[in-house]
C-alpha cells in the first residue's frame, strides 16, 4: 500500500458516485452509528473525518438542480458542472428531484483507509 501511496494523486481517499438521486435532507454522520458498529461495512461507508471539507461534482445531462443546507439556510443551484465544498458530516443537505440525467462525484477521506494504509 505504502507504495501505491506515494502516486496517489489526491489529498482525497474515497469517492462515492451517485446518480440520478433525489436525497432528503440529511448528514452524512454517526446517527446509524448503533445499528452498524458490529458490521464490517461500517468502517468502509460511515467513518467521514469531520474536520475535512468533502467535494461534491456534478455531471450529466439535466437541469433544474438544487441543493439545500437548511442548517446554514442556503440553497444552491446546483447545475453541471457544479463543485460544492463542505463537510457532510456536520453540515445538514440535501438535493432536490432533477429532469434529466445526473451524476455526482463526492470526494471525501475516510479514517479506515488511513488506518488500513497506516498513514496519519
Amino acid at each position: 500500500m505504502s507504495e501505491t501511496l506515494q502516486y496517489w494523486a489526491s489529498v482525497f481517499n474515497s469517492l462515492s458516485v451517485i446518480c440520478n438521486q433525489q436525497t432528503p435532507n440529511h448528514r452524512d454522520n454517526l446517527s446509524i452509528y448503533e445499528e452498524w458498529r458490529s458490521s464490517k461495512v461500517w468502517n468502509l461507508v460511515y467513518d467521514t473525518i469531520p474536520e475535512c471539507f468533502n467535494i461534491l461534482t456534478t455531471v450529466g445531462n439535466y437541469s433544474n438542480a438544487w441543493m439545500s443546507m437548511p442548517s446554514l439556510q442556503l440553497e444552491f443551484r446546483y447545475d453541471l458542472g457544479c463543485m460544492i465544498g463542505f463537510s457532510r458530516r456536520i453540515v445538514r443537505h440535501g438535493v432536490h428531484a432533477v429532469e434529466g440525467d445526473q451524476i455526482a462525484w463526492a470526494w471525501s477521506m475516510r479514517d479506515s483507509v488511513h488506518i488500513y494504509a497506516r498513514v496519519p
